[in-house]
């Protein structure tokens, strides 16, 4: 299991939302670049990256803090949150970034997400595929969480069969705790030619445990951390 460490920054600050809301925010480190380094030290290589100011309105407000984070050496970002442009995306990737998340633009632009397809390696690209459940149907939210859409999760993956890397929050338990949506991730799995790195809810080595009973080969941990639910030394071990 490759277990991910998760830094989420707000306003230039290490922070959670709860469930995607911009209106509950806690944090966690006052300096992003000092929590990758307590990442490192802990002996995490892998680090995901969520720039919040970005997913929201597309500006680049934290982008000089990850380029910054990208110049540490022996540490590999994957950084979504924002990236609506092909400029955008190559620019991140030209500055040591291994791996770059879409959400919004990659699920409502279909020139963008082609743009993807024909110039930058899909090994590259995480596409971030955040939903809600509507009547237990998995549907994409966009905007940094603040707008649904009628978007069936299945659907946009199998209408887009070259996609390998998929980020799949359940919004409904971001933040909680309570556990990731097996579910959804048991179903998303049975697509073989994806590569699934699970995230929302993720609050005890038990849920990690499950995770990796369905078959789910990296997962993305926040809030589990920054509450001292799961220690770093017990989730190096795991992983």
């Amino acid at each position: 299991m490759n277990i991910i460490p998760a830094i989420d920054i707000l306003n230039g600050k290490c922070v959670r939302l709860l469930k995607g809301n911009y209106a509950d925010v806690t944090v966690y480190n006052e300096n992003p670049i000092e929590q990758v380094k307590i990442f490192k030290n802990a002996g995490f290589k892998n680090i995901h990256i969520v720039d919040l100011n970005a997913a929201k309105t597309g500006g680049d407000e934290n982008l000089e803090i990850i380029q910054n984070i990208s110049c540490i050496e022996n540490i590999e970002i994957q950084v979504g949150g924002g990236i609506r442009t092909i400029e955008k995306a190559t620019q991140l990737l030209s500055n040591n970034i291994r791996k770059i998340i879409v959400g919004t633009a990659a699920i409502t632009n279909d020139a963008f997400r082609n743009q993807l397809k024909n110039y930058i390696d899909v090994n590259k690209i995480i596409f971030g595929l955040d939903f809600n459940l509507g009547n237990d149907t998995p549907l994409l939210s966009i905007h940094g969480w603040t707008k649904s859409t009628d978007i069936n999760l299945y659907d946009y993956i199998n209408n887009n069969k070259w996609i390998k890397n998929i980020l799949a929050t359940d919004i409904s338990v971001d933040g909680t705790l309570k556990g990731p949506n097996l579910n959804i991730y048991k179903n998303l799995l049975a697509n073989k030619n994806i590569n699934l790195i699970a995230s929302g809810g993720i609050g005890s080595l038990d849920d990690i445990n499950n995770l990796r009973s369905i078959h789910c080969n990296e997962c993305v941990v926040g809030k589990a951390i920054y509450e001292n639910k799961i220690s770093l030394q017990d989730l190096k071990n795991v992983n």
